[in-house]
């Protein structure tokens, strides 16, 4: 047998429903009860005016974590690392070696400038004078062979003084030598570059001044290649952002416009703003054609926290 349920108990049963409910909805309540009846309002997500989630870009083991939640950081300051890999270091240092000993070899070849130009003269008067041998006995004696000496010695002295007029022309350089020897260092220094970010990688750095938040992970813990592990905020001023704002609602937004927030969590402080950019391009939600906007406050409060809703009163 159902038991009857008595009015006044289901009376009071609806009451904490919508008690329940009404948090939620303080703000936008707010918002409404004090809007003139052309105003627009949107809910919003309170965030800090800039911010970047921090990863690694390899996979591997954290060895420490140098900074807590709520710490200042500045650019380029190391947060954590990941446990050293041995390969890593081990291949930066080979690389390193080889571009050394590259960079040694152009040097040595560029510093005998001059010793290669009178080793080219040297050659060039060497040739000369096989040359004039050869032609001495080709006179003497007609044959097979001593043209074949002779054609022989021509050729050589032809190419000896090609290659002296080049050096001559390169201040006693084979640019082709030179050009050999700086493919090698320039190789060796692109390996020597991909070693030390193979190595650089298992240190993580702020990407920009602000305060560490968000983080994620522990001494030991191992994460993935692109696993968001921490961020860094710049808590100095909020910024509101809303999304559903309507083809027919932003086209009376622009930017400067003042603006009026209210956060659910706070909806008995009425906040200024100003609208500091409008998105140009657009969403579809639900069917209906949406576009992003900010807000910059123009004030704070020290109970505000990353992610609030909040309320954003646009008054034309």
């Amino acid at each position: 047998m159902k038991r009857k349920i008595s009015p006044v108990i289901l009376a009071a049963i609806i009451i904490l429903a919508v008690s329940a409910c009404a948090p939620k909805a303080a703000a936008a309540d707010k918002a409404l009860a004090t809007a003139p009846t052309d105003a627009i309002i949107a809910e919003g997500r309170l965030l800090p005016v800039s911010s970047l989630d921090l990863s690694f870009s390899v996979p591997g083991q954290v060895a420490e974590v140098l900074v807590k939640e709520g710490d200042t950081v500045k650019a380029d300051q190391v947060l954590a690392r990941l446990v050293d890999s041995p390969e890593a270091q081990s291949a930066l240092a080979g690389a390193k070696k080889e571009a050394l000993a590259a960079q040694q070899a152009l040097d040595d070849y560029k510093a005998a400038a001059e010793v290669n130009l009178a080793q080219g003269q040297l050659t060039a008067i060497l040739a000369k004078k096989k040359l004039t041998t050869a032609r001495d006995n080709f006179y003497a004696g007609k044959s097979t062979e001593t043209t074949a000496r002779m054609d022989e010695a021509a050729g050589n002295l032809k190419i000896a003084q090609d290659a002296l007029k080049q050096l001559e022309a390169n201040a006693g350089l084979d640019p082709d030598q030179v050009n050999t020897l700086e493919a090698r260092l320039g190789a060796a220094n692109a390996a020597v570059e991909s070693a030390r970010a193979a190595v650089d990688a298992l240190v993580l750095k702020a990407a920009m001044s602000g305060s560490a938040a968000d983080i994620k992970i522990l001494p030991g813990q191992r994460i993935t290649a692109g696993e968001v592990v921490m961020a860094v905020a710049d808590f100095s001023k909020w910024v509101v952002e809303t999304d559903n704002l309507t083809e027919v609602e932003v086209v009376k937004v622009k930017e400067g416009q003042e603006v009026e927030i209210i956060l659910d969590a706070l909806p008995d402080v009425a906040l200024k703003g100003v609208v500091s950019n409008i998105n140009a391009r657009f969403e579809e939600k639900r069917g209906d054609i949406t576009y992003t906007v900010k807000a910059i406050l123009n004030e704070t409060n020290p109970l505000m926290r990353w992610g609030m809703t909040a309320a954003v009163k646009f008054t034309p």
